[in-house]
């Protein structure tokens, strides 16, 4: 039976595909949801909310970045086979594109959350 064909390389392929919208949600969903509970509840100081921000952007723009960079590492992750020689070059630059933008995303939302105060609507 030829790989190219089972499901976890089907799966691996496509969650590939979308590696920067998926980053780019788990940082939407990690930034919102901690910055807008820690606010509201008065957790934390609004400066260690906005480090907390940003720390969690810097290091999902660089998961993006080195998916960009060794996009075949990725696919050998997910997908547990290499690429197709003949699908390569598509799979590599619509992940690319992809990646790009939601890194692109993450990088204007963080600027947001990092300078304008979010705490102070919430409290």
């Amino acid at each position: 039976m030829d790989d190219r064909h089972s499901p976890r390389q089907m799966i691996g392929t496509y969650v590939f595909l979308i590696t920067g919208p998926i980053l780019w949600a788990i940082n939407l969903t990690l930034i919102y949801g901690a910055q807008s509970s820690l606010c509201a509840f008065a957790a934390w100081p609004a400066g260690t909310i906005k480090v907390l921000v940003g720390a969690i952007s810097i290091l999902l723009v660089g998961c993006a970045g080195a998916a960009m960079l060794w996009p075949e590492i990725v696919l050998r992750a997910l997908a547990a086979t290499s690429p197709p020689e003949d699908q390569w070059p598509f799979l590599k630059g619509a992940m690319r594109l992809l990646t790009g933008l939601s890194a692109l995303a993450m990088t204007y939302f963080a600027l947001a959350a990092l300078f304008v105060s979010g705490c102070d609507a919430l409290r």
